[in-house]
């Protein structure tokens, strides 16, 4: 099955209540690990803009440094999450909150896409820890390739995960580009997911169809709340469907492609045809192509044509509408209509049909 990380990102606003919360959330919905954003805003803002002769005021550094959570903070978090029985994890974008999440621990580091080409930030998280996802929102694959000719080289042990992402928020489908996961994998042999900025869950099985092993979704406890990324993501029914969904699709593309779905077995019994008398017929009777039914139900016998019937000689009398097989020579045979009228019956029933019984 896939793993899916349940992207809380900044969408705690500040607050360890709503952290927690988050963390609960993303627990119930079945995801395998929430992941947040440790977002120091010195280490990704310029506090302000010079225009050439003065300094402008940078709105969202301010806004980000607001929302900045300590490092006891997040040790609250952290221990709820595993009262929780969820994993936890968190991007990083600078040393500080590298050092931080090495030492809280985390089954993975995130490298968003902003940094796919910040070669000194991917070297010190493959030096922290053993598995690396990097996103790849933005970057050509010649940047791509770049950077995991970086980690190859350098940190030859690193577990390294490309994701990709297509860096608009929010993403239409026909933007989804999925396709790009199966390229990823091709040309770099590694585990490859995708970080869904779409509506739903159709790109995220499209990408689950073209390889993905892991994907990335946005969610929030209340769609309504200000900040950065609440508007686009899933409250929780939507992503427990959202999860439910991919595991239902990861599931059926386990299967073997030369393989029947065993409900399959039940509708053959109906819906297949059997062969079957159109009158009554004597002793000695030829059969021609009147005298026989191709119709449902299905019958003991099968047969792709009924011209292994034609110009054969039955031994004994057929009643009309009775099933016909073929052994040496055209004799009755059972038909499956019990169950197949049984079917039909409850078929009708649920659906507000007139049931006729003429029996």
């Amino acid at each position: 099955m896939p793993e899916i990380i349940a992207e809380a990102g900044s969408n705690h606003n500040g607050s360890v209540t709503r952290a927690c919360d988050l963390v609960d959330l993303a627990a119930r919905a079945g995801a395998t690990s929430v992941k947040f954003q440790f977002i120091f805003a010195d280490g990704l803002y310029i506090p302000a803009y010079f225009d050439g002769e003065s300094h402008v005021e940078n709105s969202v550094y301010h806004s980000r440094k607001a929302e900045e959570l300590s490092r006891d903070d997040w040790v609250r978090i952290w221990s709820h999450a595993a009262g929780a029985g969820i994993d936890i994890s968190a991007s990083v974008f600078d040393t500080a909150g590298l050092e931080l999440l090495s030492e809280l621990g985390a089954p993975y580091v995130k490298i968003a896409s902003t940094d796919a080409t910040n070669h000194d930030l991917i070297g010190e998280a493959c030096d922290a820890f053993d598995r690396v996802i990097v996103s790849t929102g933005m970057a050509s694959l010649g940047e791509i390739d770049a950077m995991v000719g970086f980690v190859r080289r350098n940190f030859p042990r690193t577990d390294l995960h490309l994701m990709h992402c297509v860096s608009s928020y929010p993403c239409p489908l026909d933007s989804a580009n999925t396709q790009r996961v199966r390229l990823l994998r091709d040309c770099f042999n590694v585990p490859v997911g995708y970080s869904d900025h779409t509506a739903g869950s159709t790109a995220a099985a499209m990408a689950l169809v073209e390889g993905a092993n892991f994907l990335e979704k946005h969610f929030t406890t209340d769609r309504t709340l200000p900040g950065f990324d609440h508007a686009q993501a899933m409250e929780e029914d939507e992503l427990a469907d959202y999860i439910g969904t991919l595991r239902d699709c990861a599931h059926s593309l386990e299967q073997s492609a030369n393989r029947s779905a065993p409900a399959e077995a039940t509708t053959r019994i109906r819906a297949r045809r059997g062969v079957y008398a159109a009158r009554d017929l004597p002793v000695g009777h030829v059969l021609t192509r009147d005298d026989l039914l191709h119709v449902r139900p299905s019958t003991d016998f099968e047969s792709p044509d009924l011209s292994v019937f034609l110009d054969t000689r039955i031994e004994a009398p057929l009643q009309r509408y009775e099933a016909i097989g073929l052994r040496a020579t055209p004799q009755g045979t059972e038909a499956n209509w019990k169950a197949a009228r049984a079917y039909w019956d409850d078929e009708m029933n649920e659906k507000g049909m007139q049931i006729r019984d003429d029996s």
